[in-house]
């Protein structure tokens, strides 16, 4: 195996086998960085504080629902890691950031695979259902996408601390 290759030996969608080595405590911590370093720049760097110049009464609303999503998210967040925290506790309770970084990108890939798939269906149905009466699909479907990663995270940590 080439270790000058960073991708080769990452785990992109496959979840369920690298949960079982870490369980087996195969994975090691340069591969764990890997996984969340690519994770990272595919999905984390999109996060941005909200900032907003409002020269009209609309934009007022913007700036406002803008700060609404960033705490949304921040509470999102707040419960996800902690969900996350409490899971890998009650079973061996070991390795918590090591399984935490391996997991991220086959979980954050599962979960963007889905929404892909459930945006598509959603807009396609929306399309030929409403045609005429939906203009804007909706804004939020990343609270959905996010709760999934959670739990699917979840279900992940649960088959690395119980086995």
């Amino acid at each position: 195996m080439n270790k000058d290759v960073m991708i080769e030996d990452l785990y992109f969608i496959n979840a369920k086998a690298l949960a079982i080595k870490l369980h087996q405590q195969q994975v090691s911590e340069d591969l764990a960085f890997k996984h969340l370093l690519v994770f990272s720049m595919l999905f984390a760097s999109a996060m941005v504080f909200p900032v907003a110049v409002s020269c009209t009464q609309s934009d007022v609303f913007a700036f406002w629902y803008q700060i609404a999503n960033f705490f949304a998210f921040a509470l999102l967040q707040f419960w996800g890691m902690r969900l996350l925290y409490r899971t890998n506790k009650q079973g061996d309770g070991q390795a918590f950031f090591l399984r935490w970084a391996a997991l991220s990108l086959p979980v954050g890939l599962q979960v963007w695979l889905i929404s892909l798939l459930l945006g598509l269906v959603y807009g396609i149905l929306i399309g030929f259902v409403f045609m005429d009466t939906i203009t804007d699909l909706p804004e939020n479907t990343w609270l959905i996408s996010g709760m999934a990663f959670g739990l699917v995270m979840q279900r992940n940590f649960k088959r690395c601390a119980n086995g």
